[in-house]
């Protein structure tokens, strides 16, 4: 059965190919990003998802195609996949990638929540484990890496996805 599904960030590196696979399994798909997507059937919204009021608006949309779709008429979305971010750091200052990171998930949690949409996805990073973008090499406490390893987030982008963790817990509780 088809779902109606928003993908944020979905221009971006990895949420391109979710936007695809989606499409590609028969799901309606709209792409909420900052830039829009060159090679996608799904439409993009141009949205600045730290401002609640564009993420609101954003999320009450239609998922259609195209505005000539014989009926605009905005359905219930049936999950929000949650890309959207800086996703590095030395991209942009670091309270840039914090501030821009840590407010567009809660924004995007709190319209959903909002909205009555059950079912989100949120992109975490091995970086929180303070292993990659260390200041210098740092040996893992033990190897594989598992959901127990300690959270030691060394910069900005790690600690946002830290902050977005908590911040989904505290929205599924």
């Amino acid at each position: 059965m088809s779902k109606n599904i928003i993908v944020t960030g979905g221009s971006g590196m990895a949420g391109k190919w979710v936007v695809k696979d989606l499409l590609d399994h028969g799901h309606r798909v709209m792409n909420v990003d900052r830039v829009p997507s060159l090679n996608s059937a799904a439409r993009t919204v141009i949205t600045d998802l730290t401002d609640a009021g564009q993420v609101f608006n954003a999320l009450h949309m239609t998922t259609v195609r195209h505005e000539f779709s014989p009926s605009i008429k905005p359905e219930p979305i049936d999950a929000i996949i949650h890309f959207a971010a800086i996703p590095r750091i030395m991209t942009h200052p670091d309270n840039e990638v914090f501030r821009i990171n840590v407010m567009s998930t809660y924004n995007i949690l709190d319209a959903a929540s909002k909205f009555g949409i059950k079912k989100v996805i949120i992109a975490s990073s091995e970086t929180t484990y303070g292993i990659v973008f260390a200041d210098n090499y740092r040996d893992p406490e033990y190897f594989p890496l598992d959901e127990n390893y300690p959270v030691d987030p060394m910069d900005s982008y790690a600690m946002s996805k830290v902050v977005n963790e908590a911040t989904a817990k505290a929205f599924h509780a």
